[in-house]
C-alpha cells in the first residue's frame, strides 16, 4: 500500500513539473519576444511522441495585413516546431522553417480575408511542446 502511495504521488508531480515547463513561462517568453505589436491570440502546443502530424488550429486572417508569429519552444523539446499558416487548398503562405532552419517568429501578409490554418509539428515526431503568439505588425 506504501509502495502504490509512493508511485501515486511520483506521478502526480510528475505531470505538475511538465506543465510547469510549458506553461505560463513560455507564454511570457513569446509575449515579451512580440515586442509592442498588437496582440491577437495565443495557442498552447502540446505533442505527444510519434504524432506525425502534430496540431492543426484554424484561424480567420484579413487581407491587406501584415502578421507576425512569436514561438517560445520547450526547454526539454528534441527540436524547435515547425509553424505553417496553409490556405484552404493546402498553399502555405508563411512558415517559420526556411533554408533548413527552425526560426523563433516569422511575418507574412495575408492578402485575401479567409479562414486559414496553422498546422504545428515536430519533424521528429518527438513529444513537445510551446507556446506561440499571432500578432498584428501593419495594416496597409
Amino acid at each position: 500500500m506504501k509502495r502504490l502511495f509512493f508511485v501515486l504521488v511520483a506521478m502526480v508531480g510528475f505531470a505538475f513539473s511538465a506543465q510547469a515547463q510549458c506553461g505560463d513561462d513560455l507564454m511570457k517568453t513569446a509575449l515579451k519576444a512580440m515586442g509592442d505589436k498588437q496582440y491577437i491570440k495565443d495557442f498552447e502546443i502540446n505533442l505527444a511522441s510519434g504524432s506525425a502530424d502534430g496540431k492543426t488550429f484554424q484561424v480567420v486572417l484579413n487581407s491587406n495585413t501584415m502578421y507576425q508569429f512569436n514561438v517560445a519552444n520547450g526547454p526539454k523539446n528534441a527540436e524547435n516546431l515547425t509553424f505553417e499558416v496553409t490556405e484552404t487548398g493546402g498553399n502555405v503562405i508563411g512558415t517559420n522553417s526556411m533554408g533548413g532552419k527552425v526560426y523563433p517568429n516569422f511575418q507574412f501578409k495575408c492578402t485575401k480575408t479567409a479562414a486559414y490554418k496553422l498546422r504545428v509539428y515536430s519533424t521528429s515526431a518527438s513529444e513537445s511542446c510551446a507556446r506561440a503568439v499571432l500578432s498584428l505588425v501593419e495594416q496597409f
